[in-house]
């Protein structure tokens, strides 16, 4: 098993950390963190410092099946991501796949007459079970189960005077697909099992017409789930996980489980105080569904009549079962990104919903042949392939939100990959939205700090004119960062309180897009402006 580390640089030293994975419990470190090498880290860090993640490293979010994690926040000074975090498949769990038929059973007691002689000279009725559908997925958008295959069923053989009578048992349905998982965009709905057949070819002989012949319906399948959370808010959540696939339909052999759905996207939240720079890739991506159960195959019973034609009408022939949808896809998980100053980002992000699952494989018919003898005519019997089910539901899309102080300001050009799965029909996309979230007017304190700036553009100095007049004379902060977050000025003087501008200086400013940030009295305010 591969040994994750990586490097943590504390107070100017460093310092190598085997393992510090806080699952899902909050971390507080005094310093920076700088990853290195390939880890798992969950819950909320908060760093004084810068967290980065160094090129050609991946740091990988701890699944919510391992204690309810699924998540990672990272609360920091400054935020460098050129490596990547991976969150795929960490968000809720998908539904466990449906069991395949495996039951038989008979009113009449002769549930054994499916694979061997039971009550040979009298009639009887042999039921074999349906595949079963798959659970629920988990998380508010998680897909819907599908129903259960429906029972094939007919008559045992039975030894008479004169021509024997065949039996034909149905083949049992398979179960319906489980439910893509929505969160950002909707997923689908699986498409239903396959269905058992009843179909039967003679030559030469009779069937038993004790009980009519009966093949399994089709299971139906999973609904999608609903979409969840707020396209402009601030909140994010995990994705939602897919319903899982439908077990396939019992025959001569049983049918086998489905597969389980896929699970939602993981949770990353990234929040810098300061600047946000992300060049390489954030995933939270929802898994595939997996496979729908196989439908059992046919089979031929021992011949049970005691006279000189051992032919197929001394025998009971099963029909194929129908085969289990798959499972649903997981939807995509949510990512925010943050920055209460500058935001680069110009890596991938992505939040792409899971596929659901393919159909398991149909059960086989069955076939007798026999060539007769001196004083026995020949004679065959054959019966039907079960049916293939369909895909399960596609995950919808997750959500990505980036939050920045002032519109238009930054440079955000990211990579977004944010596509439904595929499945029985294709899932939808999710959301991205740019949110331009100041902290509120109170708390920036407007009543004594807030400014316009002019020229606007400007070529050798900017003027703040501060709109009240009774502003407190106190020392304060002014700093301009440029397109890239870069702090390029930093001063430090009092304010002025007499309504007159405040001027500052930026002729060796190069020509560009600038921020300038005001704090003063512990209050800040960010304004934007362009150099000539």
């Amino acid at each position: 098993m591969k040994k994750f580390t990586f490097t943590l640089f504390l107070f100017f030293e460093i310092i190598t950390i085997n393992k510090l994975i806080a699952q899902c419990q909050d971390t507080t470190i005094n310093g920076n963190l700088i990853v290195s090498s390939d880890i798992i880290l969950s819950g909320k860090y908060t760093v004084s410092g810068t967290f980065r993640v160094m090129p050609g490293v991946t740091v990988y979010v701890q699944a919510y099946n391992f204690g309810n994690c699924g998540k990672l926040e990272v609360i920091a000074n400054k935020i460098i991501i050129e490596g990547t975090i991976n969150g795929d498949f960490a968000g809720y769990t998908g539904g466990l796949g449906g069991a395949g038929g495996s039951t038989v059973s008979s009113v009449t007691g002769d549930a054994n007459g499916l694979t061997a002689c039971s009550n040979k000279d009298n009639t009887g009725h042999i039921i074999v079970h349906g595949g079963a559908a798959g659970q629920a997925g988990m998380g508010p958008g998680g897909g819907q189960s599908g129903t259960n295959g429906g029972n094939g069923s007919g008559p045992k053989q039975q030894c008479l005077s004169n021509n024997d009578a065949a039996g034909v048992i149905g083949g049992a349905g398979g179960a319906g697909g489980g439910g893509g998982a929505s969160y950002g965009g909707n997923g689908t709905t699986a498409a239903n099992g396959g269905a058992g057949s009843a179909q039967n070819q003679t030559n030469g002989l009779s069937i038993s017409n004790a009980y009519p012949v009966v093949g399994g319906n089709a299971g139906i399948g999973g609904a999608n789930g609903t979409i969840y959370g707020t396209d402009n808010g601030l909140d994010i959540d995990l994705g939602s996980g897919g319903a899982g696939g439908g077990g396939g339909g019992r025959s001569f052999s049983v049918g086998t489980q489905g597969g389980n759905g896929g699970a939602g996207g993981g949770l990353i939240i990234l929040e810098a105080s300061d600047s946000l720079i992300i060049t390489g890739t954030i995933t939270a991506n929802g898994e595939n569904g997996g496979a729908g159960g196989n439908g059992g195959n046919g089979g031929e019973s021992p011949k049970c009549c005691s006279d000189g034609c051992d032919d197929c009408g001394e025998a009971t022939l099963s029909a194929g079962a129908g085969a289990g949808s798959g499972g649903g896809g997981g939807s995509g998980g949510g990512i925010l990104l943050k920055s209460n100053t500058f935001a680069k980002i110009n890596g991938t992000l992505s939040a792409k919903g899971g596929n659901g699952g393919m159909s398991g494989q149909k059960g086989n018919g069955a076939s007798c042949t026999y060539n007769g003898n001196l004083f026995c005519s020949g004679n065959s019997l054959s019966t039907g392939q079960g049916s293939l089910g369909g895909n399960g539901g596609a995950g919808g899309g997750g959500r990505i939100k980036v939050v920045i102080p002032v519109c238009n300001m930054g440079d955000l050009n990211p990579t977004l990959q944010l596509a439904g799965g595929i499945g029985q029909t294709t899932g939808y996309n999710g959301t991205y939205n740019i949110i331009c979230s100041p902290v509120s007017v109170e708390a920036l304190g407007e009543k004594y700090y807030e400014f316009d700036i002019y020229p606007n553009p400007a070529n050798d100095y900017i003027n703040l004119r501060f709109k009240h007049s009774n502003i407190i004379y106190n020392e304060s902060t002014i700093e301009i960062y440029d397109i890239n977050g870069r702090l390029m000025l930093k001063e430090y003087f009092n304010l002025n309180n007499d309504n007159a501008p405040q001027s500052i200086r930026i002729d060796e400013l190069t020509k560009g897009i600038y921020l300038i940030r005001l704090q003063a009295d512990g209050y800040q305010i960010l304004k934007k402006f362009i150099k000539n």
